[in-house]
């Protein structure tokens, strides 16, 4: 009969699970390893991990909000506006010579200061932005609504005048032939009627403000 020697079963029994005395120590280690995984995460996101995070600075650059009204006080915590002097005597000086003048030129106008229509039975025909400086002196443009966008479709007046009540106007328009022509008479404030004379044609028509 045959002996075994102890140490031939343990070899054995390693063949026959098929693995050796290193492996055998595998699943301990790997088990140490799972042991200690999850503190080392908690210590990870307790110190930020690996993540990207934006730096903040200590002061963040702010809007300019808009100017406070002279004299009006600017609390603390109103960040939609920024403090501002008042203004000063040359300051205040200025701005009272500008307001002065503004009105001094709106005084000066005349009535027929502004934009206006002239319309016919057939719809409108022209637009004109007066200039009214007073005394009878006038000026402006045209334009003529039948034809948005066109070249020739716009000018300036070659001619205008007003005379007890009446007014007279005359513009180059091509490509009509000949200038155009309007005498108007004031029916009453803000409306003339008259005729317009355009291409040999005269047409009755009426203008008022637009």
């Amino acid at each position: 009969m045959t002996r075994i020697r102890p140490a031939a079963l343990v070899v054995l029994a390693f063949l026959f699970l098929g693995t050796s005395p290193a492996r055998a120590q595998d699943p301990d280690l790997i088990g140490d390893l799972l042991k200690s995984a999850p503190a080392d995460t908690e210590e990870e996101e307790a110190d930020g991990g690996d993540l990207d995070l934006p730096e903040v600075s200590g002061t963040s650059p702010g809007r300019a909000g808009p100017a406070s009204a002279p004299g009006q006080r600017v609390g603390v915590d109103d960040h939609s506006r920024t403090p501002e002097a008042p203004l000063g005597t040359a300051e205040r000086t200025y701005e009272a010579r500008l307001r002065a003048g503004y009105s001094a030129a709106q005084g000066r106008q005349g009535d027929l200061e502004g934009r206006w229509l002239v319309r016919s039975q057939a719809g409108p025909l022209y637009a004109f932005q007066l200039i009214d400086a007073g005394a009878g002196t006038l000026d402006g443009a045209w334009s003529d609504p039948r034809r948005p966008g066109s070249l020739t479709g716009s000018g300036y007046l070659r001619s205008a005048s007003r005379t007890d009540g009446r007014l007279a106007l005359t513009l180059e328009a091509p490509p009509h032939r000949g200038p155009v022509t309007l005498q108007l008479r004031s029916e009453a404030p803000g409306q003339w009627v008259g005729t317009l004379t355009e291409d040999g044609v005269q047409v009755a028509v009426r203008m008022q403000r637009d």
